[in-house]
């Protein structure tokens, strides 16, 4: 299911209106997850008259920008807790990860961001390098950029909001 998406801009004469409403052009189904990017906030390029759609790319990124930020909606289909290689290579081909995926352990990573995760619907577990936690719909996690992996073993799917923050902290 592609996510609608309200998203706010200021016109020329300097009063807010809506700019779109309605499906996200920032959608991609990668068979054990599905992935709906609702915005980028790139620092470097504001764009308050929204004139162009910074999820209306050929190619997402995990990390935000320096600096900035992402908000997406992850669904973790049902019995993904482990990624396939041949997942992984589909992946890289819309999603760029950058240098954060393990291919020897897949699913792990890290990113040099804070991570603000909740569930939305289902149930997850947040693996790290130390133990597991199993999490519900309302549990937030603040992902502080750790080794981590999700792992989906319900055999109903997972929604979980994301925000990304690039911080200083961490790069």
């Amino acid at each position: 299911m592609v996510r609608r998406r309200v998203v706010t801009g200021i016109n020329a004469e300097g009063k807010s209106y809506f700019v779109h409403d309605g499906p996200t052009p920032g959608h991609l189904d990668m068979g054990v997850r599905v992935i709906d990017e609702i915005w980028v906030d790139d620092p470097a390029s504001p764009d308050p008259q929204a004139k162009r759609d910074p999820v209306d790319v050929e190619t997402f990124h995990l990390e935000p920008p320096a600096e900035g930020s992402v908000v997406r909606v992850l669904t973790f289909r049902p019995g993904s807790a482990q990624v396939a290689s041949e997942s992984l290579a589909a992946l890289a081909a819309r999603f760029d990860t950058g240098d954060a995926m393990e291919e020897d352990e897949p699913g792990m990573h890290t990113t040099r961001t804070i991570d603000y995760g909740i569930v939305l619907s289902g149930e997850i577990d947040l693996e790290l390098d130390e133990g597991e936690v199993h999490l519900s719909a309302g549990d937030v996690v603040v992902q502080r950029a750790t080794r981590h992996a999700w792992r989906s073993r319900s055999d109903q799917p997972c929604v979980m909001a994301f925000v990304l923050v690039s911080s200083a902290n961490y790069r």
